[in-house]
Order: C-alpha cells, then structure tokens, then sequence
C-alpha cells in the first residue's frame, strides 16, 4: 500500500466516536457511599488530604469528595521469612472511578535489581470484584479468583547473560508443581483438586473458568494445521474468553527504582470496559453499585518455604494467588460511578457535537445538567470544521450547538450564532517513559533514574517535527527512514543534550520509541500543534530542507506535502516505503499505516500511551498454522513491558490527566560552540500556565471569540503555548424549548462546571478554570439564546386599489 494523498488518506480514516451520555458507561451520578472496612492485608496509614490519621477502617464518606481527599495510602506487614512493613503505597484516588487511570506511587520498596534477569523485589497489581472480607473466606483463596490476572504477559528483560533465573510462573494463575530446587511440588495450602492446573477466574455473573483438572479439563479447539482436527486449550485460552492481552490491566512487574520508590498509573476498568468483572454495575434493586478492589502483591527475595535469601543467585517462584504469596496482599477498596442509565430515557435528548477538547468537560457535565427532570445531552466527537459545517447545515437532524475552537461567523441573512467559552485546556505530547538505563554501566547523577517513570522529559519544535514527519529510520517500515539519520530519537544529539538521562539508555535497538502516536482528522488543536512548530525558526529551516548540527535531515516525502503549505490541520502519513513478503505466491505490502497507524482521537492516544500500545504491525507474516482460506496477517507490535516503556501521543490536557500520564515540556533551546543543545526556555501545561496563556490570546474575527497565537503566547513568560479554548456555538434559529435547554447547560458551563473536581458536575483534571469574565460571558450568551426573538419582516404596503374599469 502506498499512500498517494495523505490528507485524503486522513479524511477517509476518521472515525466518529458518538456517545449518548444518557446511558453512557463511564458516567454516574454521585452516590454517597457506607463506610469501607479497612483494606485487607495492609495497615492504614490516613486517608491523604482528610487531614488526619484514620484508624483500622475506612475515611468518612465526605472525605471521598475530591480526588487528593479520595486518595488512601497503606503499608505492607511481615509474613514469614518476608517483612513488607517498610512499604508504603498510595493510591491516588479510590472514589467517582470510571474508565480511567489511578496513579500508585510507593515508598520503602527494595530496589528491583537491573543487573540480573528479573526474579526478585517487584510489585504486582490487579483489579478485583469480590469480597476480601468474606468471614467464610478468610485466606482470600476465594477473592483471588475474581481478580483479572495471569495471561502470562512478557518479563522485562533485564541484563542479558545473568547468571540468575527469572520468576517461574509469576504472570500466571498456575497452580504450580514448582519443579524447582527449595520448593514443594504443590503449595500445602492450596484448596483446588489435586491436578488443578490453574486458579480458575470467576465471573461477576457467576461463570467460572475450568481448572484444568481432569474433571474440569479446558476443553479443545480446531487445530489450525490438520483439516478437521482439534487440539487442547490452554490456560490463556480459557481467560481469553473474558479478557486477553489487549484488554487487560494487569500489571504483573511493577518495578521499584534505585531510591525504593516506584510509580506507575493503574487503569481501571468499570463494567462497560470489563463486565466480567462488573465494577459500577447496580446491585439488586435499591440503587446500590458494586463495588472492586485495588490488590497489590509485592513480591520478595525469600524462598516462602525455606525462608533463604534468593536475591544473588536465585528467584521467587510461582503466581501471586500461591497461598504462601498471596498471603501478603494489600487491598484497597475502589468505588465505581453508577454504570448505565443516568438519566431517564423518557427525558428530551439534545443533540451536541465538536471538539474532542471538551469530551471530558461534557462527560462530567452531563449527570448534572439532566437532574432534576433536566435535559439529557447527547455528544459526539468531531473535528471543529465538521462541527462549524453542521451547526451552519439547514438539515433537521443537524446538532443545536457544536463544541469548536474555531470561529465561526453567521452567514450572511441567516440568524445569528451566539458563541461562548466554555472550558480552557491544551494540547500536550504525553509519554509513559521507563528509565531504562544500561544494566552494564553506571548511570552517574541519574543513577537515581533506574526503573523509575520519568516525570521530566523536553522537546523543541524541532524535535517535534522530527517526530511527525518519520525522519528517524525506525519510523519507516522496509528500508528505514533517510540514510544517516539516527535510528531513532533516543540517539539524537539534541534529544540527549535536553534530556541527559539518555545518555546512559539501554543499548538495546528495541530499548526506544515506536514512533509518536498522533490522531487521525482535521483538527484545530492539530492545527495549533502545526503553528507552534513552524513558529521556530530552526524547526523551519530544518523541514525546508536544511540539516540540523549533526547532520540529520528531514524526511524527503513530507518536504514535499509540507512544501507551500501554511500550518495543516492533519497529520500526515506521507513516506512511501513499504516492507514486502510473498506468501503463496502473493506479495504482502507493510506501510506506514500499518506500521504507525493513527490512534482514533485524542483520548485513545492517551489510553495507548499508558498501555504503550501503538497497535502497530511489522514483518514477519504470521504464516505457521494459517487456516485455510485465512489471510495471512503481520505480527503485532507488542505492548512494551513495565519498566522498558518508552511511548508517546500527542492528546490533550484532560486526557493525559485521566490516564495518569506525564507530559513534555516544550522548549526553545539554543547551540553551544561545540554543537551542542540547552534548552533556553520551557513551558508545561499546568494550571498557571494555561492560565497565563489565556490573558494573551488574540481577537478573532467572530466579537467575543477569542484565538491561540502561539508566538504572541510563547512573548508572555510562563505561558503554555498550546493552550485551547473550547467555545460553544448555538443556532439561535432554534426552536424555543432547545434554546432554553442549550442555555441551561451553558449556565452550569460557566457555574458550578468551573469547580475543579472529580464529582459529576465539576471541571475535570487537566483544564484550567476560565477568569471571570469569561464566564460571564457565557451567562449572557445563554441568556441571549434562551430569550432570541428573530426580527419580524413588516407586511409590505398595500398599493392603491385599482379602479372598475
């Protein structure tokens, strides 16, 4: 495949996500909670943010109103030869949970050795549904059958050539025979039959997996190699039927840096993304929501049986649901929004659409713009231009008000359109980056760095540039990008001059970015992405054509798309190269699209990057036991491991808060004598600068509306030069009770939508509250729209009656 026009090519890709938010998944309206029995294996410490120490037991049902008062932070305790009382993990938030990330910061981990194959001091975190206290259940050997664990994801794979053994099992629900020196061939305390293989998974609905024992056998599949035959499923056969590797959320090897802390962002998934678990769904019939848990299992350096010290030459073996490990779980109640039907079905639904910018301002909007008998609003996610064609289209079905942040000018005759800003965010580039460093050589001052989640990373306009024009070779599929280029960013000069923490990166080639995920469409905020880049005088010379200090050049297909243009409101996918195979025959062609494929909107890109995920393809065809008639497909670009992540997106503010993620800085930086690079000047997309930003926005040819000039924000210090105003645009054409329920949800926009929160109703994470008078901006546009009286025409002026003859 060749792509001939890449915006067409970008065009044809959208893909528009519709969410009707009166039944959407990830809402629900706030609940008050009873109160929450202490999390089982761990001692509580306070709830962070309540302001004092909480005894065994849960925090009050008032502390759960914000997301630092949601936040609980517990400590390990001392089982047999291991003492985890050092340990102390805080999760950020446990309240008004959806489809999100909850970030787990620790303390007082021993450090994961990085000079050995992993087998010792790591974490490993799921997500369960059922009840720990069970008093029938006091060893949890029930509980761990709900947790969504053990499809054997990949090891990280530390130094090359150690000598000490990896964890046997620890990925997995294998009821071992351990078959290793020190260790029984069975856990003495394990309740399933005695040739159980695996810990069987049980639904929210009361499925049960087999566990593999001969009166329980996993059943069989077809054989894709013998026509008509079959063969024996295996463990990851049978919980693929709930979950598989690219749903999951497991995260079996949570890594501790050299400090003895450890960060990473946990997804949890609600009932909409993982029923099987069921976490938010109703229970019975009197409103109550099912509630899940948070289960943490560190994992020591003692054998469980013999108490021996396995760190120097051995590994800790086996599940984390063996009896003798589980037993120093740590579990931290989570409480889910309602899943399902927030708003009666029965109420008038009103049509919004636009900018991905707002999705997450209107998903928390919505529960409380439709209380009390009020309106449900329906949204989808579109890009501004498509947004500004259907608030201008005649057709009945087209939306009331659109989302933009773009202006948007009533045609002439027509009547008017009333504008309003109703949210401040901005667009970032977020990275889930594992310091990864060389487990042969000494790292100096970023030794400290080791396995932790980098929170500083720092990009120029050029670099950016180099990342979205595929100019490093790895971002080509076949041949490779332009020859002499770096093989990637972690080898630029200049990367590593503003970013010194790679100088000491793992070697490995695989060890590195597969490329910078970007969504697909025609988009302001890409747009704006555009114009800050080419607001860079390096960054331009550098695309017209011209090399950077080490040589390195830009991409000569996307000199070419580029060439004449002023800044694009797309990404595009433009290098030709392709990697082929023939099978039977027949060549297989892999190109960019398959290679680096575009993320589907701002928050995939987000939700990809914590996964790092890029859903990419590359050669080898997967040829082995093809069915016949089957297509042959390329093999899939893995997730990266925990601590050997190194992904990117570019998405917005709210977004990369939702999933936990960090995000670069943005720099100018100037050349030192030798050739070198510092950066000269950094922006970050925090509150305060967001909102430094919004003071130095420019009019726009709509009165009121008011536009992103990056140089303009980039001359006021401390101003974020991606900052985005959504506006709502309304057709004042429409009929009166739409007009009156429009307004509505601009009042709450610019009322209680303007409260930092996480309870339905408040500003979400990653915007900045608008000032003042912005607000009352909006307060006016909705009374304007709610009490518009088109002009009448005046009947014409009879003429003189004509005469009878």
């Amino acid at each position: 495949m060749t792509i001939r026009d890449p915006r067409r090519a970008a065009r044809q890709a959208v893909r528009r996500r519709a969410v009707l938010l009166c039944a959407a998944a990830l809402l629900g309206l706030l609940t008050v909670a009873p109160p929450v029995p202490a999390p089982a294996g761990a001692v509580p410490i306070e709830t962070v943010g309540a302001g004092a120490t909480t005894p065994a037991g849960a925090p009050s049902a008032d502390a759960a109103t914000s997301e630092t008062g949601s936040a609980e932070t517990v400590r390990g305790r001392a089982e047999g030869p291991e003492d985890f009382t050092g340990l102390e993990i805080t999760v950020s938030r446990t309240r008004d949970l959806t489809n999100q990330a909850i970030v787990v910061t620790w303390t007082g981990g021993a450090p994961t050795p990085r000079n050995r194959q992993l087998g010792v001091d790591y974490l490993q975190v799921m997500q369960c549904w059922g009840d720990p206290d069970d008093p029938a259940d006091p060893d949890g050997l029930a509980f761990r059958e709900t947790c969504q664990f053990g499809l054997g994801l990949p090891q990280p794979k530390m130094a090359q050539g150690a000598d000490a053994p990896t964890s046997k099992n620890a990925s997995r629900r294998r009821v071992d025979p351990f078959d290793v020196a020190g260790y029984p061939d069975r856990d003495p305390a394990e309740p399933l039959a005695a040739d159980a293989q695996m810990v069987p998974f049980r639904t929210v609905d009361g499925e049960r997996t087999p566990d593999g024992s001969p009166d329980q056998p996993f059943g069989s599949k077809p054989n894709p190699a013998v026509p008509g035959g079959v063969m024996d499923r295996t463990d990851d056969d049978v919980l693929r039927t709930y979950f598989d590797e690219a749903s999951t959320n497991e995260y079996p090897y949570a890594l501790t840096a050299a400090d003895g802390t450890g960060r990473i962002a946990f997804e949890v998934q609600n009932a909409g993304r993982a029923p099987h678990l069921g976490c938010g769904a109703s229970v019975g019939t009197g409103g109550g929501v099912r509630d899940c848990h948070l289960v943490i299992v560190p994992r020591g350096r003692h054998n469980p049986y013999t108490g021996d010290d396995v760190s120097a030459s051995g590994a800790v073996h086996g599940s984390p649901f063996t009896p003798a490990v589980w037993r120093h779980r740590i579990v931290v109640p989570l409480r889910f929004r309602p899943v399902g039907a927030v708003c009666p079905l029965t109420q008038a639904e009103r049509r919004t659409a636009g900018t991905e910018m707002i999705a997450e301002a209107v998903t928390s909007w919505q529960p409380a713009v439709c209380a009390d008998d009020g309106p449900v609003i329906g949204y989808s996610a579109i890009g501004d231009f498509e947004a500004e064609a259907q608030i201008l289209s005649e057709s009945a079905a087209a939306p009331g008000l659109v989302f933009t942040s773009a202006p948007i000018e009533t045609p002439a005759g027509a009547d008017p359109l009333v504008s309003a800003p109703v949210a401040a965010s901005g667009v970032v580039i977020a990275y889930n980056v594992d310091g990864n460093l060389d487990p042969y050589a000494s790292a100096g001052e970023s030794e400290r760095l080791r396995g932790a989640v980098l929170a500083d990373l720092k990009l120029t306009p050029r670099l950016v540039a180099k990342l979205l024009t595929q100019s490093y070779r790895r971002d080509v599929p076949g041949v490779g990008g332009p020859e002499g280029n770096p093989n990637s960013v972690k080898y630029d000069r200049e990367f590593i001059d503003l970013n010194p923490v790679f100088e000491h990166w793992d070697k490995t080639p695989s060890a590195t970015l597969n490329g910078l995920m970007v969504p697909v469409g025609n988009a302001m905020a890409t747009r704006e992405l555009w114009r800050w880049v080419l607001t860079d005088a390096a960054a331009r010379r550098w695309l017209a054509g011209e090399p950077d200090e080490q040589g390195m050049v830009v991409n000569p297909a996307y000199q070419q798309v580029l060439a004449g243009q002023s800044a694009p409101d797309y990404f595009p996918k433009a290098d030709p190269g392709c990697a082929t195979e023939t099978f039977l025959d027949v060549e297989y062609a892999n190109c960019t699209l398959d290679y680096r494929p575009y993320t589907g909107t701002l928050g995939e890109g987000a939700l990809q990057a914590l996964r790092a995920d890029t859903k990419g393809a590359t050669v080898p065809l997967q040829t082995i036991n093809l069915p016949a008639g089957e297509q042959p497909k390329w093999t899939r670009i893995p997730r990266q491991e925990p601590g050997f992540r190194m992904a990117m997106a570019v998405t917005d503010s709210a977004s990369a808060a939702r999933y936990g993620l960090h995000t670069a800085q943005l720099c100018h930086s100037s050349v030192t004598p030798d050739g070198g690079h510092t950066a000269t000047d950094c922006r970050s997309a925090t509150e305060a600068q967001l909102g430094t930003a919004l003071d130095a926005m420019v009019p726009s040819t709509v009165e009121g509306v008011r536009a992103i000039d990056p140089a303009a924000v980039w001359a006021r210090p401390q101003a974020y030069p991606l900052t985005m105003v959504s506006y709502a645009v309304a057709d004042t054409s429409a009929p009166a009770d739409a007009r009156r329920d429009y307004a509505g949800l601009l009042r709450h926009a610019a009322g209680p939508g303007q409260t930092p929160g996480v309870e339905p109703g408040t500003l979400p994470e990653g915007y900045v509250p608008l000032p003042a008078a912005w607000r009352e901006q909006t307060r006016a546009a909705a009374d304007l729209l709610e009490r518009y009286v088109a002009p009448t025409t005046p009947a014409p002026t009879p003429g003189p009656t004509p005469l009878p003859f």
